[in-house]
């Protein structure tokens, strides 16, 4: 058997990825990989792109939880395809499944994991969105703060700077820039 590499993941940067850490080495993971971000797309996952990298033949990409891996049934078979692809197997912790191409049960469990997470997904959406409107109701919600000056970006563009010369100097998305613009 070769290397068993494990991949956690929390939503926000104030949560703890220490305690997955911990439960990925006790079952056997040399090197952790984790990232910090919703499981609802695979894009800016850079830690779990570089385990699937890192993977060979009779490796083992080892996580806890379905929805610590994807909240999204392709997001999750895509996973189990490239480790299998790699020649690797996918063992997920609880509920137990063993992803290694041979086993149809494990990708029907996998599939159907998939699917709790994307329900999953739904309903904190839902709640979310009941809760602003309480919020909203009540007047407490005002939305999200604005990260940007509209000032800073209004006095660049007086000095003659273009929206793309803005963004970078700002570090803010050409968009944003536009948007401040029009305000």
């Amino acid at each position: 058997m070769g290397k068993t590499l494990g991949y956690a993941r929390v939503s926000t940067d104030d949560q703890d990825v220490q305690t997955q850490k911990a439960k990925l080495e006790g079952l056997g993971a040399v090197v952790v990989f984790s990232d910090i971000g919703n499981g609802s797309s695979l894009d800016g996952r850079t830690q779990l792109e570089a385990a699937l990298r890192l993977l060979e033949p009779g490796d083992e990409l080892v996580a806890l939880h379905p929805d610590r891996l994807a909240r999204d049934t392709g997001d999750l078979l895509t996973i189990g395809k490239r480790v299998i692809e790699k020649k690797a197997v996918l063992r997920i912790n609880d509920p137990s499944i063993v992803l290694d191409g041979t086993d149809m049960m494990a990708e029907v469990m996998l599939t159907i994991f998939g699917m709790v997470g994307m329900m999953e997904k739904h309903f904190i959406k839902a709640r979310q969105r009941r809760g602003i409107e309480a919020a909203k109701l009540k007047g407490v919600y005002k939305g999200r703060p604005a990260t940007i000056s509209p000032d800073a970006v209004r006095d660049l563009h007086q000095q003659g700077l273009g929206a793309t010369e803005i963004a970078k100097r700002l570090k803010i998305g050409r968009a944003s820039v536009y948007r401040a613009l029009a305000a």
